[in-house]
């Protein structure tokens, strides 16, 4: 257990000495680019999802 908790103490310890970490600026325009890409993406698959739906509704209806 005393190694555990020694990894842990290690890690922050590195997480805040040894890192580089980006601006909250950064971070924040990162993030939002982030947000509407997932957003663009959902939407075409959503509408791919839609086309290939109707497509198979047309096709099972006509037998």
């Amino acid at each position: 257990m005393s190694n555990f908790i020694q990894y842990i103490k290690d890690s922050f310890e590195e997480l805040s000495t040894n890192m580089t970490w980006i601006s909250r600026e950064e971070a924040q325009k990162s993030t939002v680019v982030v947000a509407v890409f997932t957003i663009v993406f959902a939407l075409a698959v959503a509408a791919i999802d839609k086309v290939f739906q109707t497509g198979l509704d047309n096709f099972f209806k006509s037998f």
